[in-house]
């Protein structure tokens, strides 16, 4: 059985396209650039917008100002509809795909109408796996999600804070119920720390941006029951991955999720930006992760900087979708319903 494509950790270099030609007239020519999330504000995705929208139009030509807007619904898939349908194509408007992208792609959830392979990819800042974790007072184990019912708090159906459990509770026989409604990952993890829900699955860096302090010490106020990637996340290498704990006939599932983590936080442009601008684009956020004043600022939010280059992230997500064995879409398809 042909198996998923995942994308490979591969090195990062910092090729300016372009480099020792002679350079022509940019046809990108705008004073403001928007970036779009998909999410409420006070998230990772908010916090890497922001700190793209100060660094990124230095590179970029003209040096025109760049804002952040936030477009939410979904779990980004609003964003990603708009972003296929109505976004200018002239490098005005921007936006972060959500990490969930490819799944509900393949999932063809009901409002899904964009196609991941015509976007186009400047490249990530940063990979990132997905971690279920919930308060210590409710659950510590997968047996102990087993043994009672658990309220996972999410954004919405493609978001992670609702696949992740969606897919992993029929797998392991978790009695997790779905909580939506929440805008972005600040309202959950607040709504986590009152105690209006038990845990969600969010990315790591999510987790430990938001609240370092909860993961310290034997009676840490919450515990990361595992993770789903391709490789371990390096701040937390000992937490199981979710593929280990499943039936080996369900891995394929658990690949599907492992997806997320080629995306990442990153950049793209709608279908049908003209190449100049692309590239124009492209070399930007090249130079903009290797800058020191960025990798300075991103070390201060304590935001990782892990780069691939648009090429790379192209070639992920276009051989993800091509090696998506069919049987197992249709199987992740019933798994949700």
């Amino acid at each position: 059985m042909k198996q998923l494509a995942i994308w490979t950790l591969l090195g990062f270099a910092c090729v300016v396209p372009g480099a020792g030609q002679a350079q022509q007239p940019s046809p990108f020519k705008k004073s403001q650039v928007s970036i779009s999330i998909g999410f409420g504000v006070g998230g990772t995705y908010y916090q890497y917008a922001q700190l793209f929208s100060r660094h990124l139009g230095k590179f970029l030509p003209g040096e025109p100002t760049v804002i952040v807007q936030s477009v939410p619904g979904a779990g980004g898939v609003r964003l990603l509809n708009e972003a296929n349908a109505r976004m200018p194509t002239d490098g005005s408007n921007i936006f972060l795909p959500p990490d969930t992208m490819l799944v509900s792609q393949f999932l063809d959830q009901s409002g899904v109408n964009f196609d991941a392979s015509r976007f186009v990819y400047l490249g990530t800042a940063d990979q990132q796996n997905t971690f279920l974790a919930t308060r210590r007072s409710a659950a510590t184990t997968v047996d102990d999600l087993k043994a009672r019912p658990t309220f996972m708090g999410s954004s919405g159906t493609g978001s992670t804070g609702h696949l992740i459990p969606a897919f992993a509770g029929p797998l392991l026989g978790l009695k997790t119920k779905a909580v939506g409604g929440f805008k972005g990952s600040a309202d959950i993890i607040l709504a986590m720390e009152r105690g209006e829900i038990d845990g969600s699955a969010q990315g790591w860096q999510v987790w430990t941006q938001a609240k370092a302090d909860w993961f310290k010490g034997p009676n840490s106020f919450a515990v990361p029951i595992f993770q789903t990637g391709v490789t371990p996340d390096p701040d937390a290498p000992n937490v199981p991955f979710l593929s280990k704990l499943v039936k080996p006939e369900d891995a394929g599932l658990v690949a599907l999720l492992n997806t997320m983590g080629l995306i990442g936080r990153s950049l793209a442009m709608p279908p049908n930006t003209p190449p100049d601008i692309v590239i124009a684009f492209r070399s930007a956020f090249q130079r903009m992760v290797a800058d020191e004043g960025y990798q300075r600022e991103a070390a201060k939010m304590q935001l990782r900087s892990i780069p691939k280059s648009g090429e790379q992230l192209e070639d992920g997500i276009r051989n993800a979708l091509a090696g998506a064995d069919s049987a197992v879409v249709a199987r992740a398809r019933d798994l949700i319903k």
